[in-house]
C-alpha cells in the first residue's frame, strides 16, 4: 500500500513536546504522509516549532477554536484531512520509525488496523526487529480490549468507513471522548489486525498538578465525563462485547477512583445522582464474579438512597482499613492512628519535633525548640529520634513509625518538621503544622523539574505526592526573597510564608567567636590548632542502592590533599543526610574525619576556615559567616542538564570559583587568600541577596508568628 495517509496531532498545551512528535514522523520509513498540525494559536506555535516542519508541504498547519475540547480538534481534523487513511497521533507521544509502514503493510483490505502502544518516560526511544519476528495478531470476540486505554490512538484507519459510518468525536466531554468514535467503530468491524512490533510511544506527563494530560484530570472532571459518555452509549442495540466493555469499565473506575474519593463521606454528594443513573444500567450478570463488597455497593446505589449507601460506604472503608490493619505490624499501627488516636482530642499545647526523618536533633526544628524550652516553658515536647539521645529539656523521644510516633502525632496541635512527612500522615482539622524545609534552593525542586530520576516513583507519581504533602502545609519558612518566590511556585504553596530567615543560621550571627569554636572543636576532638575544610557534597539522585538509600563515591583525593596540607589543615566530610556509602579513610587518620554522623551542621560551619561543596545548599548558609567557598563541580554538565539543573548561573553568580578537577582544588587551597579577593565583590552581592534576613532573631520570628501565648 502506498496510500496518503493523513496524520493528526492536536498541539494545544503540548508546545514543548510538539518537535519530538514531529521527529518521529520525519524519521518514518513510508513517507507518503501528510501532518495536520491543529492549534488555536499558530502563530505562537510556529514560534516553538522547527523550520524544517513550518518549509516542508506536508506538515500544514490548521487553526482551531479556543477553549474548545479535543474531540472538536480531531472532528476538524477528518474535516481537514486528504489521506485516504486517518492516523491520530498526540503531540506529546513519538511512534517508532517503523510505524507507518508497518501498519501500511498489513492493513491489506481490513478497514483499521493497530500497532503496540508502550509507556515511557523518556524522549525517545528505539526498536529493534530481527528477521522473522513482526507479529500479526487478529482481535476478534476481544476486540475491544483494544480501547481498554480508551483512546483511539495508534489505529490507522480507513478514511472512507469514517465517512461512511459519519464516525465523530464526542464535543462535549473533554475526556473518554474517544469512545463515541471508536465504540461504533467496533462494532462494525468485528477483525481488527494487530502488529506487534510497530510501537507507539506514550509519554508518561511528568506534571500532573499544572499541566495535567487528559489521563490526569480530576476525578470530578473524569467521572462527570464517564457518567455523560456511558448514558450515551450504553443502550441495549450495542452487542454484549460492547456492553461488557462498558460495564466493566464503569465499575473499573468505581473501585479504583471513586471508592477513595469516598473515604471522605461527603464526596459522596456530588457524585451520587450521577452514579445512580449509570449503575442502574449496569447488567447484573457482571457482578457474578466481583467481591461481596462490590456488590453490596452496586446495590446499595441502585437503591437511590444516598444515606444509607453514607453509611455502607463507611463501613466498608472499615472493612479494608481492618483488613490492611491485619496485614503487617505497621498496618495495626496506622490502623489505630487512623481509627483511634485521630478520633481523640487536641492537646493544645503539645508540639512534635522532627528532623531529617527523625535522624538527628538538628536543624531548624532544633533552634526552635531551644528557643521555646527558655521562652514558652507552658508547652509540652515531642521529639521524633530514630536513636537513643539525650536531648536539652529532657522532652518525650519518640522512634518514627513507632505506636507512640502515630499517638502523638495525631494528638499535637502543632506539627514542626524541615522535610516531608510520610503519606500516612493525615493533618487533622485545627492541626497547624509548621514546614522549616532544609535549604536555599541551587538545584530544582518539585514542580519545577522537568523529569525525575528517582528509585521508585517517576515524574508524575513525585508531583503528585509532592503536592498532596504541601496542601498540608500551613507555615512556611524562607530564609530570602529568592527562596520565598520559588518555594511558592515549586511548592504550590498557598498558606503563609514565613520571611524570617532560617533559626538554624542563628547560631552564625550569635555565636562567632574564637571561644565558642574552640569548645565546638574540643567537643568533637579535633585539633585546635589547625585549620579546618569542611567538605559537604550533595547527593545525586541516578546514584542509589534502594529507595531512599543512596550512594556518593568521593572523588576528591584526600591523600593527595593530606600530603599537600595535612600540616596545616584538617577536612571533616560531611555527606547528605540520604547518602548511605561508608567511607574508606585508611592512612587518612589524623587528617580526614567523618561528620557525616555530627547532627548539627551549623556548628560544623563554625568550626571551619574554607568550605568545599559542589550543588548543595550548604554554601548558601555559610557564606553568613563570609569565608571561602570552593566548588568542586567535577559532573557539572551531568548534574545540570540530565538531573535537576539550577535557579542561578553557578559561572557568573556564585561567591566563589567552579573546580574541575584535583588540580583546581589544590591550587585554590594554597592560593585561598587570592581566591578570596578576586570573589570578594561577588561574595558581597551574593550575602546581600541570599543572606540578609539572616539576623540572628529568625527562631523567635517564628516562634512569634505560629505559637499560640
Amino acid at each position: 500500500m502506498n496510500n496518503l495517509i493523513s496524520v493528526i496531532t492536536p498541539a494545544e498545551k503540548n508546545e514543548n513536546y510538539i518537535n519530538i512528535a514531529l521527529d518521529s514522523l520525519r524519521r518514518q520509513t513510508y513517507t507518503n504522509f501528510e501532518v495536520l498540525i491543529l492549534h488555536s494559536d499558530i502563530d505562537s506555535l510556529k514560534k516553538v516549532i522547527d523550520e524544517i516542519y513550518i518549509n516542508d508541504d506536508r506538515y500544514k498547519f490548521i487553526q482551531t477554536p479556543s477553549e474548545v475540547n479535543v474531540g472538536t480538534v480531531r472532528n476538524i481534523g477528518i474535516d481537514e484531512a486528504n489521506g485516504e487513511y486517518i492516523y491520530f497521533l498526540d503531540s506529546d507521544d513519538y511512534i517508532s520509525e517503523n510505524m507507518l509502514q508497518l501498519l501500511s503493510d498489513n492493513i491489506g483490505e481490513f478497514p483499521m488496523i493497530r500497532g503496540r502502544m508502550k509507556s515511557t518516560d523518556f524522549s525517545s526511544s528505539s526498536v529493534i526487529i530481527l528477521p522473522g519476528t513482526n507479529k500479526i495478531k487478529m482481535f476478534s470476540n476481544r476486540r475491544y480490549n483494544l480501547i481498554r486505554n480508551n483512546s483511539a490512538i495508534n489505529f490507522l484507519i480507513s478514511k472512507k468507513t469514517i465517512e461512511n459510518m459519519n464516525l465523530r468525536f464526542s464535543e462535549e466531554f473533554k475526556t473518554y471522548s474517544d469512545l463515541t468514535f471508536m465504540l461504533p467503530l467496533l462494532e462494525e468491524i468485528e477483525i481488527v489486525p494487530y502488529v506487534y512490533e510497530s510501537i507507539y510511544f506514550r509519554r508518561r506527563r511528568n506534571d500532573p498538578i499544572n499541566h495535567p494530560s487528559l489521563r490526569q484530570s480530576s476525578v470530578y472532571q473524569l467521572a462527570h465525563d464517564l457518567f455523560g459518555i456511558y448514558n450515551k452509549l450504553r443502550t441495549d442495540e450495542i452487542s454484549e462485547e460492547a456492553q461488557r466493555f462498558l460495564d466493566n469499565m464503569l465499575l473499573n473506575f468505581y473501585r479504583k477512583r471513586l471508592v477513595i474519593e469516598f473515604k471522605d463521606e461527603s464526596a459522596i454528594d456530588q457524585y451520587f445522582d450521577g452514579l445512580v443513573e449509570s449503575i442502574n444500567k449496569i447488567d447484573p450478570e457482571r457482578l457474578e464474579n466481583k467481591d461481596l463488597i462490590l456488590k453490596n455497593d452496586v446495590k446499595a446505589i441502585r437503591s437511590n438512597k444516598k444515606d444509607a449507601f453514607r453509611k455502607l460506604s463507611n463501613f466498608h472503608h472499615l472493612l479494608r482499613d481492618i483488613k490492611r490493619g491485619l496485614a503487617s505490624k505497621k498496618g495495626r499501627k496506622e490502623f489505630l492512628y487512623k481509627r483511634v488516636f485521630k478520633n481523640m482530642g487536641f492537646r493544645d499545647n503539645l508540639v512534635v519535633f522532627e528532623s531529617f526523618q527523625g535522624k538527628s536533633y538538628s536543624d531548624s526544628p532544633k533552634y526552635i525548640y531551644q528557643y521555646m524550652l527558655e521562652n514558652r516553658k507552658d508547652f509540652k515536647f515531642v521529639w521524633v529520634m530514630n536513636n537513643d539521645q539525650k536531648l536539652p529539656g529532657k522532652p518525650e523521644t519518640v522512634k518514627r513509625f513507632s505506636l507512640k510516633y502515630y499517638y502523638y502525632l495525631a494528638r499535637a496541635k502543632y506539627i514542626v518538621s524541615n522535610v516531608r512527612m510520610p503519606n500516612s500522615f493525615i493533618k487533622r482539622e485545627g492541626q497547624i503544622f509548621l514546614q522549616t524545609w532544609h535549604g536555599t534552593p541551587l538545584k530544582r525542586l518539585a514542580g519545577d523539574m522537568a523529569d525525575v530520576h528517582m528509585p521508585g516513583t517517576n515524574s508524575a507519581r513525585y508531583k503528585r505526592n509532592f503536592n498532596r504533602e504541601t496542601d498540608k502545609w500551613d507555615y512556611l519558612i524562607a530564609p530570602n526573597q529568592y527562596s520565598s518566590d520559588i518555594f511558592r511556585r515549586a511548592f504550590w504553596f498557598n498558606n503563609t510564608m514565613l520571611q524570617t530567615g532560617y533559626p538554624r543560621n542563628d547560631i552564625l550571627t550569635n555565636h562567632n567567636e574564637a571561644e565558642t569554636i574552640k569548645k565546638l572543636k574540643r567537643k568533637v576532638y579535633l585539633p585546635t590548632n589547625k585549620k579546618v575544610i569542611l567538605y559537604a557534597p550533595t547527593w545525586r539522585d541516578d546514584e542509589y542502592y534502594k529507595v531512599g538509600k543512596y550512594r556518593f563515591d568521593i572523588t576528591l583525593d584526600l591523600h593527595r590533599l593530606k600530603e599537600k596540607f595535612g600540616d596545616e589543615y584538617i577536612i571533616l566530610l560531611r555527606m547528605h543526610y540520604v547518602v548511605a556509602s561508608n567511607m574508606d579513610l585508611t592512612d587518612l587518620e589524623g587528617f580526614a574525619y567523618d561528620v557525616s554522623g555530627y547532627s548539627d551542621i551549623s556548628e560544623l560551619y563554625l568550626m571551619s576556615d574554607i568550605l568545599i561543596t559542589d550543588y548543595s545548599s550548604v554554601f548558601f548558609d555559610y557564606a553568613n559567616l563570609k569565608r571561602p567557598i570552593l566548588f568542586y563541580t567535577y559532573d557539572i554538565e551531568k548534574y545540570q542538564g540530565q538531573l535537576r539543573g539550577f535557579y542561578i548561573d553557578m559561572e557568573k553568580e556564585l561567591p566563589g570559583p567552579l573546580l574541575m578537577t584535583n588540580d583546581d582544588v589544590v591550587d585554590a587551597i594554597e592560593n585561598i587568600d587570592e581566591v578570596s579577593e578576586k570573589y570578594k565583590d561577588r561574595y558581597e552581592t551574593f550575602h546581600d541577596r541570599f543572606c540578609s534576613w539572616d539576623d540572628g532573631r529568625s527562631s523567635e520570628k517564628v516562634v512569634e508568628a505560629v505559637f499560640e501565648k
